[in-house]
């Protein structure tokens, strides 16, 4: 299954589920912001919410090892929902794609319980579609010339509260302390990771792309 199927497949997950700072240093050292006084609200507006409060394209070029550059993202998204953070990679003379994005509706752990469950069964379900089709020899080499890779097995994966690296291109994660679940998708499991540390690091009750509110103590 080519890459950009695979994004279109979480995002209509996503919808079928719900029925879905100043620049931060990449250092993991880097303490989360500050709460807001008392009486201010915390949370940005889903669309005034911009990528570069996360993360910027150079410090993603750094975690990730390559030159980044965000490009627009056409999706109409549900209600309260910020666009995903879209980039491409150019790494080692070869594009990637990367992607991160946020639900910090207040259905969001319900729809994260869901969503992970699903993941998984999905996942397991491509895996057992393979390995049948490589069984009866449906696989040709250099047919088309396309490469033929299983499926990577639904993997919890340490980061937020709760977290599933699934399909072999996407991890999903429940915040530690803002209220959102967030997903990555990109090529490899350990950039993945990586990629989802730094934005549970930098993601913050006062910056997420929600309706603002009190901030919760």
């Amino acid at each position: 299954m080519k890459y950009r199927s695979i994004l279109s497949l979480l995002a209509a997950a996503a919808a079928g589920a719900t029925a879905c700072k100043t620049e931060p240093a990449s250092s993991s050292a880097q303490e989360k912001a500050s709460e807001p006084a008392a009486g201010q609200l915390a949370g940005v507006w889903p669309q005034s919410f911009e990528c570069g409060s996360i993360a910027s394209p150079a410090a993603l070029g750094q975690l990730l090892g390559g030159a980044v550059r965000q490009t627009d993202n056409p999706m109409t998204m549900p209600k309260g929902v910020a666009k995903p953070c879209v980039y491409e990679l150019l790494r080692d003379n070869t594009l990637e794609q990367w992607q991160f994005d946020f639900d910090c509706r207040e259905s969001y752990k319900t729809t994260f319980d869901k969503l992970v469950e699903q993941y998984r069964q999905q996942n397991l379900e491509m895996i057992a579609e393979w390995d049948h089709r490589a069984d009866a020899g449906l696989f040709k080499p250099n047919d088309a010339g396309i490469e033929y890779i299983r499926p990577g097995e639904p993997t919890e994966v340490t980061v937020g509260k709760k977290a599933l690296d699934h399909r072999g291109v996407a991890l999903i994660f429940l915040d530690d302390d803002a209220p959102c679940y967030v997903r990555i998708a990109g090529k490899d499991a350990a950039r993945r990771l990586e990629l989802a540390k730094l934005v549970a690091r930098n993601l913050t009750y006062q910056n997420a792309p929600m309706t603002p509110r009190p901030h919760a103590k």
